[in-house]
């Protein structure tokens, strides 16, 4: 279908009688936030429905809020109507921000574009735009920093990141409140998340509920992914079986709804590629042709490249060889005009497949180089941009250690300076004594005992801020380094395979922005300190404690082998849960999430990525439920923590580390 059909195809709808006139536009952003909707094109049409729909002199706020719903909406799908109304509602966020100074307009601006960018599968575009909204993230309401951390999800989905991934579609799914739309995305997203992990129960487990719920409030939308995800863990499962009752389900879902013709088209070339694996080239062949006619409607160019080349496997199998390679070389091309790059290698490998089908090795040895030219692209860039990543990092990270270095010695040098007048005044008031009463002198040493104890007492605060973190009175991070540098000196020293033992532990609060949202942040202070006294009571004089970042603890501990490391988050975990803490308006009982490594660990002392893999273990603590400890343990010599952290999930898998789950305390109900 061209673009002027698409653009009559939405007007059509937006002129449906089946919309409902009459509504007011906070009443429709707060339904379509709390119940969802049918589909994006639905809710767009719904937004453009409403009675008070801004005119171009109508209060900020209101048109602020218009554009940022319609772009966000929008912005979800790539057929040329609704690519051209983000495009739109973007621009007019922009000119308000430059014109109005309306600086969540520019917030609202980026996520919409950096939206727009992901479901072109632009990871690296999308991240640009994030980075932009990172850096004013005190300005962000609980929206757009739920928009924000769900966003980021979808990126390190795309960018294979997917431990990172987990952690922010947990913080989205945490920051939904009740947004239960944006609460039941998430969800999907993290099904989509923990399948590629390989962990097919929870993608299971989690998208039951996330169906069960959506089904409650009619969001079709979810329904249909949630089912989605459930086919394709399935399939990875071995249960095609499953997938194809499912995927039939889905079908049945979507059909005589334009809106959902993306997932539609999907769901039939998911049958198409099932059929396939069947050698059913028939059956194969009729449903990657309705894949293409469905693609072909919302246009959209990569959906149409999948069906293309299903459609070019399925012609192979029937011996239509030359058709099939036509097909699989427009999918080819395609995926290569809109640079998604994951999705054209997958293209080429199925023309690889076609010629190996016909024994045209010859084609097949040629495509084949195509495909291994292009992955060792894509890494060599990946690596090259995790290598100007962590010269960046460095390079801020050195720029603030200047900068407190800076101010650490501009404060010695005045009171340095204050000494020498000091003493100039004292020398004075010395000479001065040799003809004044002695009275006169008596008061001039009593001023100076007085300053010089002021600044004994300067002093003394100059160090203790430098090393400590002044409102828990624990070790700043600033400090933590240094002792983590202190290990490594140690290690250096000792004797070659002797190197001496040190426990790592990452500690987090649970749900610990429920206490300041709640409380207020005076009770959070309170919480953290508590916290940090009962640790600093809890572990040994030669043991130290860190805050590592804002509700983030590091515990170093000299000394202790993995093995100890359960026994001794049982009674953290224990600890940090009673008593309760008693705040202004009531009690509250904290419960907190552990990642624990202890070096050497499989031989190597290389703490910063012992602390990535101690991270690691904090964060699968937090997405398995909370109020635990996950302690690694190495159970193969000569490993690569490095090499570990890039897929924690596999290397428990394969047996490499051994993974300890440590439950803390349970609580009652309410």
């Amino acid at each position: 279908m061209n673009r002027r059909s698409s653009f009559l195809l939405l007007a059509a709808l937006f002129c449906s009688p089946s919309l409902a006139h009459g509504e007011r536009l906070d009443t429709v952003i707060d339904s379509l936030l709390a119940r969802g909707y049918s589909s994006p094109l639905a809710a767009v049409a719904r937004l453009q429905a409403v009675e008070d729909s801004p005119a171009d002199d109508a209060p900020l706020a209101q048109r602020h809020l218009y554009q940022a719903a319609i772009g966000r909406y929008a912005a979800q799908e790539r057929r040329p109507a609704m690519a051209a109304l983000a495009q739109q509602a973007s621009a007019a966020l922009e000119k308000m921000a430059r014109d109005e100074q309306c600086r969540a307009c520019a917030v609202d601006q980026h996520l919409i574009q950096a939206r727009w960018a992901l479901t072109q599968r632009d990871a690296d575009r999308a991240q640009a735009m994030l980075d932009r909204i990172d850096s004013r993230r005190e300005e962000l309401s609980s929206l757009q920093r739920q928009q924000l951390h769900y966003l980021r999800a979808r990126q390190y989905q795309l960018q294979s990141r997917l431990d990172m991934g987990i952690r922010e579609a947990l913080l989205a799914d945490e920051l939904s409140g009740r947004h239960e739309a944006d609460r039941l995305m998430a969800q999907n997203l993290l099904a989509v998340l923990n399948v590629y992990l390989g962990d097919y129960r929870r993608t299971i487990e989690i998208s039951k509920a996330t169906h069960a719920r959506a089904a409650r409030l009619g969001f079709t939308q979810a329904v249909a992914e949630a089912k989605l995800n459930m086919g394709f863990a399935h399939l990875r499962s071995g249960r095609r079986d499953l997938q194809l009752q499912l995927l039939g389900d889905v079908l049945a879902l979507t059909r005589g709804d334009d809106g959902l013709a993306i997932i539609q088209s999907t769901a039939v070339s998911n049958l198409a590629d099932y059929w396939l694996n069947q050698r059913d080239y028939r059956r194969a062949l009729d449903y990657s042709e309705q894949a293409v006619e469905l693609a072909g409607r919302i246009d959209d160019p990569l959906t149409l490249a999948y069906a293309l080349v299903n459609r070019g496997a399925s012609k192979a199998g029937l011996g239509q060889i030359e058709a099939g390679v036509a097909d699989a070389t427009e999918a080819i091309a395609l995926t290569e005009r809109i640079g998604a790059r994951t999705d054209h290698i997958g293209m080429l490998q199925e023309l690889v497949n076609i010629h190996e089908h016909a024994g045209d090795y010859r084609n097949a040895f040629l495509a084949l180089r195509r495909v291994e030219t292009l992955q060792q692209e894509i890494t060599r860039q990946a690596r090259e941009k995790a290598v100007l990543d962590l010269q960046e990092k460095y390079a801020s990270e050195s720029r603030q250690r200047e900068i407190e270095r800076l101010a650490a010695a501009n404060r010695l040098k005045e009171a340095e300076l204050a000494a020498q007048a000091l003493r100039r005044q004292l020398w004075a008031a010395f000479s001065l004594a040799l003809v004044l009463l002695a009275v006169v002198l008596v008061q001039w040493l009593r001023r100076s005992r007085r300053a010089n104890l002021r600044l004994s007492r300067d002093v003394a605060d100059l160090a203790e801020q430098s090393t400590h973190d002044p409102l828990t009175r624990v070790f700043n991070r600033r400090h933590g380094h240094a002792l983590l540098a202190g290990y490594a000196r140690a290690v250096d020293a000792c004797a070659p395979g002797a190197p001496p033992s040190l426990g790592l532990m990452l500690l987090d609060i649970d749900f610990f922005k429920q206490v300041n949202d709640n409380h207020g942040h005076p009770a959070g202070d309170k919480v953290l300190v508590e916290v940090a006294q009962r640790l600093r009571a809890l572990l040994r004089e030669q043991d130290s404690v860190v805050r590592w970042g804002g509700e983030e603890f590091l515990l170093l501990l000299p000394g202790l082998q993995a093995t100890a490391l359960p026994a001794l988050a049982d009674r953290l975990l224990r600890t940090i849960g009673a008593p309760a803490i008693a705040l202004p308006d009531k009690d509250i009982t904290l419960t907190a999430s552990i990642g624990a490594i202890s070096a050497p660990f499989a031989g190597s002392t290389d703490i910063d990525a012992l602390i990535q893999l101690a991270d690691l273990a904090l964060y699968r603590a937090k997405a398995s439920g909370r109020n635990r400890a996950l302690c690694i343990a190495a159970r193969q010599e000569a490993l690569d923590p490095a090499a570990l952290a890039r897929d924690l999930a596999a290397a428990q898998q394969a047996g490499q580390i051994g993974m300890t789950v440590v439950p803390g305390p349970s609580r009652n109900a309410g």
